[in-house]
């Protein structure tokens, strides 16, 4: 016999009725909260250029990236990422715009063996993209954003970790650091490995300031107050006193919006140092290891496109998320049901139809299928299909039969379309 799960490739699986309905839901949920904040919901193609994810330093490695070439010989890839297109995007459709430019999405992104996706080739996810406003308001609006989404799913054992890139990459500058060996000590200091990072330190011919600076970076983690005092004490260039100043004042705009208790200042956070400009962030649930946030500002993205915008952003893993609340046991259990099945004969069909679009308009969903004479094979599948009422049409009356109670019943047309008026739906469409 052929084992039929060998022809669900790795890293990517089916993904049934009731648990569709919960993921749709939750991404309804969140889309909903973008719009309410101005973002328009856009949907770049599949597969891009090879070519445009390649170019940029900092984004996904090349070797993440499921390629393919096309008639043309020219390398394609499936979408590894949402900003990078978003980004090509603006700067071929909106170079003349004024102002500013706010873009939502949900759609699904593919890497080959992410490990911060559990090695999940193909996953789902939303997000934000604020392009064209440089003012710390702005970020602080996207990390407010990410900050609801996850209050408006009923998750509230949450932390938002605030970085910013331009404090590492002011003192890298200042250290006279070469740039290999810098993103050898980001990598380090991102990993928290103290042991390592000291011993890459002590070889290089740079002042002491500078290595106990690089060596204290990691600890600069806690009470946003705290570690940006203690963060001051390592500024050396108007990068890094600019980046502290920036971040200073995007979290007291996040208490403007009363969240400072999901807030955390993590200056070891780093990412790509290429990529990010300024603050960056991460969200973390309690007692799940991964970020289920990731975002920040990149300025000079859209400049490599020919297009300088400044931007901020961040994408929620949605696959994560359902997980997340899977553990906590937010997710209500969902069967996906319907309201009524119509049953009639040959000579009965348009009155079944004309009865079903009466209903369908009244917001139910409604089934129907031809019947001869035995109509217990129906029972059955409404059994299978969690259908609620079973609705036989005989002329100009209806014998209706309640799946969940058993009981029958007979009415006339008016009289059911009149009762049904005050039914409750059970599964609306509305």
């Amino acid at each position: 016999m052929v084992r039929l799960n060998h022809f669900i490739p790795q890293g990517v699986e089916d993904t049934h009725c009731n648990e569709y309905e919960i993921k749709e839901n939750t991404i309804t949920k969140i889309k909903n909260i973008f719009k309410s904040f101005g973002y328009r919901q856009i949907l770049t193609p599949t597969f891009e250029y090879y070519d445009l994810f390649s170019a940029v330093e900092g984004t996904i490695h090349k070797d993440e990236m499921f390629k393919f070439i096309d008639s043309s010989g020219k390398i394609l890839v499936l979408r590894p990422d949402v900003t990078t297109p978003i980004a090509r995007m603006v700067a071929t459709n909106y170079k003349e715009s004024f102002g500013y430019l706010k873009f939502s999405y949900a759609t699904n992104i593919f890497r080959i063996n992410d490990e911060q996706n559990g090695k999940k080739r193909e996953f789902t996810q939303t997000g934000i993209e604020y392009l064209g406003n440089e003012k710390p308001d702005s970020d602080a609006e996207v990390v407010a954003l990410a900050i609801k989404s996850l209050i408006s799913l009923g998750i509230n054992d949450f932390q938002i970790d605030l970085g910013q890139a331009g404090y590492f990459r002011g003192l890298m500058e200042a250290s006279g650091i070469q740039r290999n060996q810098q993103e050898q000590i980001r990598r380090l200091i991102e990993e928290k490995n103290f042991a390592e990072l000291k011993a890459k330190l002590d070889p290089l011919n740079i002042d002491e300031f500078f290595k106990n600076a690089i060596l204290e970076i990691p600890y600069l983690y806690g009470e946003p107050e705290r570690i940006i005092k203690e963060a001051q004490k390592f500024i050396c260039n108007e990068e890094m006193e600019r980046s502290l100043e920036n971040l200073k004042c995007v979290y007291h705009i996040l208490k403007e919006y009363n969240y400072e208790k999901y807030i955390s200042v993590d200056l070891g956070m780093i990412h790509h140092i290429d990529y990010y400009t300024g603050v960056i962030f991460k969200g973390y649930v309690n007692h799940y290891g991964k970020a289920v946030i990731s975002g920040g500002r990149y300025d000079n993205l859209t400049k490599q496109y020919g297009c300088f915008m400044p931007a901020t952003g961040f994408g929620l893993n949605i696959d994560s998320l359902l997980e997340v609340l899977n553990m906590y046991k937010i997710n209500k259990e969902f069967v996906c049901s319907t309201d009524y099945l119509i049953l009639y004969e040959e000579a009965n069909r348009k009155k079944g139809l004309k009865l079903a679009l009466q209903l369908r308009d009244k917001g139910f969903i409604v089934e129907t299928d031809l019947y001869e004479q035995n109509i217990k094979p129906h029972i059955q599948n409404a059994n299978d299909r969690n259908i609620k009422e079973i609705v036989q049409i005989s002329g100009e009356r209806l014998k209706r039969i309640d799946i969940r109670s058993n009981k029958v019943f007979t009415n006339t047309f008016a009289q059911f379309l009149k009762q049904a008026d005050t039914v409750e739906i059970f599964a609306s469409i509305h």
